[in-house]
């Protein structure tokens, strides 16, 4: 599905509403400034990558430097939101363009939005975010209680990390560009979201999400118990008294401030190998509809191989956000299991459980 262009029902999205944008445009400079000022909006928000200019450059078109001097023009508070490295590159963009900054570590983070609110003194529904990310920018933005706009990217190159997201994004849009309710061209597609549901892939995905879910659900028990439930007859928790002992053995464990997270990542592999096997067992007879005994072993091994990577996916992700961001454990849980989930789909559908060809005589 490419990019559509209209306005959303947000109430419609259900779970992905946190992804969903208040409308879409083709680019920035179709975002219709009057329009704004007539929401009573006087902050605008901008990223800067596929937004404003193409990543890695410093050459703006004239039609967006005509678009940023019209907004400044009808009284607009300008502020570029932006997570780069670049920090250089990131000043001269800002001095260019008069525009003044406030970067941060993480987008999606609500913090470097509230902290703009902070700066120019304004509440949230008088602000709007303008992007091409739905990972970052959008969610960001709604996590903040701003407006966004989605607009479609610019052509060229991107950060790896950038095409990581957008292969999340093109799952997560099916879903909601079913709530568009003013597309600009149908096309020879029909309504936006008529059929979507009746894709396989969006089928397997939908199924695949609900065994994530009981999976999620041992994932965390698992882990809840073994880090803070269970005790020794002497009262220790299993997770303190473990881990006090891999600290005195290993140096691999002494990046933990206490002896509970010293444990962290040993409880972690073993909550994510049940709940593995868990998921092999319902996607292989439910998501997918694998039949019968026949490359059940191969499909067994392939499928602890993409788990393995996923495993070490969440496992680097969690730890680093219970362990460092120091982020509590169900959310730091939830973000692991949310990056690893795209990755096992992909792994699991396209390699795990593929269908063998089958030659014709």
């Amino acid at each position: 599905m490419g990019f559509r262009v209209g306005s959303f029902d947000r109430a419609q999205v259900g779970a992905f509403r946190p992804f969903c944008p208040a409308y879409t445009k083709n680019s920035i400079v179709e975002v219709d400034l009057d329009e704004l000022k007539a929401n009573g909006k006087s902050l605008i928000l901008l990223d800067v990558d596929h937004t404003l200019v193409k990543w890695k450059s410093e050459d703006f078109s004239p039609e967006v430097l005509a678009w940023l001097d019209k907004a400044k023009s009808l009284g607009f508070d300008l502020c570029i939101i932006s997570n780069t490295r670049r920090v250089e590159r990131l000043r001269r963009l800002s001095e260019r363009l008069g525009i003044e900054t406030v970067r941060g570590k993480f987008k999606p983070s609500p913090a470097m939005f509230r902290l703009a609110l902070i700066k120019f003194k304004k509440e949230a529904a008088q602000a709007v975010m303008i992007g091409d990310q739905l990972m970052t920018d959008i969610l960001g933005a709604n996590r903040a209680g701003i407006d966004a706009v989605w607009v479609q990217k610019m052509d060229g190159p991107e950060f790896v990390g950038t095409r990581f997201n957008r292969m999340i994004e093109k799952f997560v849009s099916g879903f909601i560009y079913q709530a568009l309710v003013t597309p600009v061209d149908e096309g020879d597609n029909g309504p936006v979201g008529v059929g979507l549901l009746q894709r396989p892939i969006v089928r397997q995905f939908v199924k695949f999400l609900i065994v994530g879910g009981s999976s999620f659900v041992i994932d965390y028990s698992i882990r809840k118990g073994l880090q803070e439930l269970i005790r020794l007859d002497n009262g220790d928790l299993l997770s303190y008294r473990a881990g006090t002992w891999l600290q005195q053995n290993s140096t691999l464990f002494n990046f933990a401030e206490t002896p509970n997270k010293a444990f962290a990542p040993i409880a972690f592999i073993l909550a994510s190998l049940v709940a593995t096997f868990n998921s092999f067992i319902w996607n292989r007879s439910w998501t997918f509809q694998i039949k019968g005994k026949e490359e059940r072993a191969k499909q067994l091994r392939r499928l602890y191989l993409v788990s393995y990577i996923g495993l070490g996916i969440n496992a680097l992700i969690t730890t680093i956000l219970y362990t460092q961001v120091h982020l509590g454990l169900f959310v730091s849980t939830f973000a692991g299991a949310f990056v690893a989930a795209f990755w096992n789909f992909a792994g699991q559908r396209f390699y795990a459980f593929k269908t063998p060809k089958t030659t014709e005589g």
